[in-house]
Order: structure tokens, then C-alpha cells, then sequence
């Protein structure tokens, strides 16, 4: 069987050191200065920065790299009926953003308004939960130019990656903060119902930015 091209994809966020990632509903800007910085240096370095529709909600991020930090990446909303607000952040300026849609799910007219505020659409097919199919995204993307992906978040498509086994490396900022219950942990189920099924960080990494840990390395499976 005749393996879709797909490009190589990382995980960076940051957490608490209880695993959280924001209060809910809430912006919450977790990042030191320097995973600030470090944040943006990864955009430059890929081609496209990737987040869903939550995130677009909740935190409007740009998704662009620092006046003079780097190159600009593209930009990818995973919205399943393309219900992104038109006044977001993510469609200002830059290289180009893509929003990526479930076939049945996104309307002409949802199409058409993105449209009108020069964004890109591809609709893909469902995936096992009914949302954007990963998989299916990712050859989309390749399509699209993209060789390397960063992944920004939220939760819900961090754990997606994981749990489909399509991100290959990972970064992760751990914040000495505590946020605790009911903020939102920064993964959901990934698939792993024994010990043995953990994701692992091979040839980690640890760097400081600032009072922070920075872990680095690839994603084993």
C-alpha cells in the first residue's frame, strides 16, 4: 500500500508543572520570555504552525514569527465546519493561511466568507472522531508545499497527533506554575491503555529558558 506523502510534524507547547495548559475558556499565556522567543524561532524554522479552532477562540494568535525574529510560516486552522471568526488574528497579513474542513460538515457559504478574507479552504474527509481527519490534513499540507509542521495546539489536537501517531518530534516548555483542576490538562486520551503503549521522548534534551525546562526530542511509538 502506497504510504501518503506527509510532512514531518513537532509538537511545542507549554504546561504547567501539573500538565496544564491554560484555564478554561481563558487566554492564559504561560510561556517565559525566552520560551517566548524560543516559540517564535520554532515558527521561522518551519514551514506552516498549525492550531484548531479552540485555540483561535480563545487565545486570536497571530501564528506569525517576531519583526525581524525569522522568515513567516503559513498558517492552518483545523475548524471542521469552518466556523473561524473573520475578524481572527490568523487571517492578518503573512505568507498565506489555510482553514481545513470536514466534507458534509462545512457549507458553501462557510467557504465563501473565508474566501472573502483571503484564506484558503481544503475539505478533507472525518476522522475516527467525526472531526478533521489527520491523516488526510497532513496530504493536504503536503499538497500545499509544507514539509515541516508545527503543531501549537490545543489539547484536543496535541492529543489527535499523538493518538494517531503522526507528530515525530516534540518540545515542550514546563512552566513552574501549578494551575490544578479545572484547568485544561494539556492531553487527552492518546491511546494508551498499558505501560508499555507510552509515548516516548527519545534522545531528550533539557535546556533553561528562564525559570523554565525546556524538554526536546523525538516521539517514539
Amino acid at each position: 500500500m502506497t504510504v501518503a506523502p506527509r510532512p514531518r510534524v513537532t509538537l511545542h507547547f507549554a504546561q504547567s508543572i501539573d500538565g496544564r495548559i491554560g484555564l478554561s475558556g481563558v487566554r492564559t499565556p504561560l510561556s517565559s520570555r525566552a520560551g517566548f522567543e524560543m516559540a517564535h524561532r520554532a515558527r521561522a524554522e518551519h514551514d506552516a504552525v498549525l492550531v484548531g479552532r479552540g485555540t483561535v477562540l480563545v487565545d486570536d494568535p497571530r501564528l506569525a514569527v517576531a519583526e525581524g525574529a525569522g522568515r513567516q510560516p503559513r498558517r492552518v486552522v483545523l475548524a471542521s465546519a469552518l466556523d473561524v471568526p473573520l475578524r481572527a488574528r490568523v487571517f492578518s497579513g503573512g505568507p498565506g493561511t489555510l482553514v481545513i474542513g470536514v466534507r458534509g460538515r462545512a457549507t458553501p457559504a462557510a467557504e465563501a466568507r473565508l474566501a472573502d478574507v483571503g484564506a484558503e479552504v481544503r475539505l478533507v474527509g472525518p476522522g475516527d472522531d467525526g472531526l478533521v481527519s489527520l491523516g488526510e490534513a497532513l496530504a493536504a499540507l503536503s499538497s500545499w508545499g509544507v514539509a515541516r509542521l508545527l503543531v501549537e495546539g490545543g489539547a484536543c489536537v496535541l492529543s489527535s497527533f499523538l493518538r494517531h501517531r503522526l507528530a515525530d518530534d516534540a518540545t515542550i516548555e514546563i512552566v513552574p506554575r501549578l494551575l490544578g483542576s479545572p484547568a485544561v490538562p494539556a492531553l487527552g486520551a492518546i491511546g494508551v491503555s498499558v505501560l508499555e503503549q507510552a509515548v516516548r521522548i527519545e534522545d531528550a534534551r533539557f535546556e533553561s529558558a528562564d525559570a523554565s525546562i525546556v524538554v526536546r526530542g523525538r516521539l517514539g511509538y
